[in-house]
């Protein structure tokens, strides 16, 4: 298994309040978004990837599995949400900030997916492109019941509310599901600063253009960026390219790409 990873500000952003974390010998992954509308995002995203993968690295090493490591994903959306909602309270500077996300964890022929907010998970197979996350929208709900179709959705009034993200209360119930991947499958995970200017047509074009992770991420960005992306824009690629089911080795990589961004606190 490799991955690789880039987040960039966009063409008209000045700061980039998208953050990443990837261990790939763990199996970990996340990606989170803070909430342009408020203060201080860049803060909200990186207090949430450090408490999540600091969580996520512990639930892995020591073994967790299935309804465990779920409990323990749950658990590290939990205390981020917390943990931010917290510093927000402390400081006028950063009152309000809130932020997106979704980690995922791939063990065992699974990805275990943790999220809230409109960060997305992908699984790209057999040249076509699943999304399986369902965005904490009002339009997201409405399409999901059937009431909206999902082309109308972009230009939906209602597109960028959130009802659900990490800091925006005390507390947050984060979604939880699992899905079997294999060999020669990918998982995307993105901001919503690429699947909101890409279709799912574009991405899935893109990464069957680009076989290498590396590849695949420089090609989503410079597609988002091509199409004017107004916001932050970051994804990760996970390659699963070898059998994965057993135990990773220390040889597995992830190569940062330049664009790499890490917030100041």
């Amino acid at each position: 298994m490799q991955a690789s990873a880039l987040s960039d500000v966009g063409s008209t952003r000045s700061k980039n309040e998208d953050a990443y974390w990837c261990d790939v010998p763990r199996g970990v992954f996340i990606v989170a978004d803070g909430i342009g509308s408020q203060q201080a995002g860049e803060v909200a995203s990186t207090a949430a990837v450090e408490v999540i993968s600091a969580e996520l690295t512990l639930a892995v090493d020591r073994g967790l599995r299935e309804s465990e490591l779920a409990d323990a994903m749950f658990d590290a959306f939990r205390e981020s949400a917390e943990e931010i909602y917290n510093r927000a309270k402390e400081s006028e500077q950063l009152s309000g900030m809130a932020c997106s996300a979704i980690a995922a964890v791939v063990m065992d022929g699974y990805c275990h997916v943790a999220h809230a907010g409109d960060s997305r998970a992908y699984l790209f197979s057999d040249d076509t492109l699943h999304q399986v996350t369902v965005d904490d929208t009002p339009v997201a709900v409405l399409v999901k019941r059937g009431y909206l179709l999902p082309e109308k959705a972009r230009s939906h009034h209602l597109k960028n509310v959130l009802i659900k993200s990490l800091g925006a209360k005390p507390a947050v119930e984060a979604n939880l599901t699992r899905f079997p991947v294999k060999i020669n499958e990918r998982i995307l995970l993105c901001s919503d600063g690429l699947w909101s200017i890409l279709s799912n047509e574009e991405i899935s074009q893109v990464l069957k253009s680009n076989p290498q992770a590396a590849d695949a991420c420089r090609g989503l960005i410079f597609s988002a960026r091509s199409k004017g992306a107004q916001d932050n824009i970051t994804a990760i690629v996970i390659q699963l390219d070898e059998d994965f089911t057993e135990e990773l080795s220390p040889e597995s990589e992830i190569e940062e790409l330049p664009g790499y961004f890490e917030p100041e606190t």
